[in-house]
């Protein structure tokens, strides 16, 4: 029962905003008492910061074998690939984790959390990419921010479908990848330009 209530307020809250949906409206959805809801979740912000958790759990294990990957860069596109198929896979927990803002009722600080241990590896990623150069002489927060940037705005446009409304040539299996040489080549191509430079 508690993973019937908690996937029909995945679903709600995807599709009418964390504010407009009660636990009243939740129970409504599977046919159970709004009391008996309580029995599960003590309040609304439980139940949310519950279905985050489940979500970044999902998330996490879809990235599981990303340690085994010795190459930074291919670890990179690896992770890339890990995000947009969850996107793909998970939209409404993709809505959920990454495109939505603290509600109301929930505390911002339990809501954001510290950096999660996925986002932290990413970041280390970067940071090899950039120390074997990779990406470039450029600072590891620009490269985090830039790449996940990039990453995030595909994945948005892909799990719509307006991407490939738009652009139906595009082959949606290596788009990823077609994106970050379009990003990191003239970065690599700066960094061989500073070296010729240097001797």
């Amino acid at each position: 029962m508690k993973q019937r209530i908690l996937d029909a307020a995945r679903e709600l809250f995807v599709k009418d905003g964390f504010d407009n949906v009660s636990m009243r409206k939740i129970a409504a959805k599977i046919n159970y008492s709004p009391a008996a809801l309580y029995r599960y979740f003590k309040n609304k912000e439980e139940l949310l910061l519950t279905l985050k958790q489940g979500g970044m759990e999902k998330f996490g294990r879809m990235q599981k074998h990303l340690p085994e990957i010795e190459d930074p860069f291919q670890r990179l596109r690896e992770g890339g690939r890990i995000y947009l198929d969850f996107a793909i896979a998970e939209p409404e927990y993709y809505e959920l984790l990454f495109n939505r803002r603290a509600p109301s009722f929930a505390d911002p600080e339990k809501w954001i959390g510290k950096p999660h241990r996925n986002f932290m590896n990413f970041k280390e990623t970067v940071r090899q990419c950039i120390e074997t150069g990779v990406l470039g002489d450029v600072s590891v927060d620009v490269a985090v921010a830039s790449l996940w940037a990039s990453v995030h705005g595909l994945a948005c446009l892909v799990s719509t479908g307006r991407l490939q409304n738009s652009m139906p040539e595009l082959d949606m299996d290596t788009v990823f990848d077609q994106v970050l040489d379009f990003i990191t080549i003239p970065q690599i191509e700066r960094a061989r330009q500073g070296t010729n430079n240097e001797s």
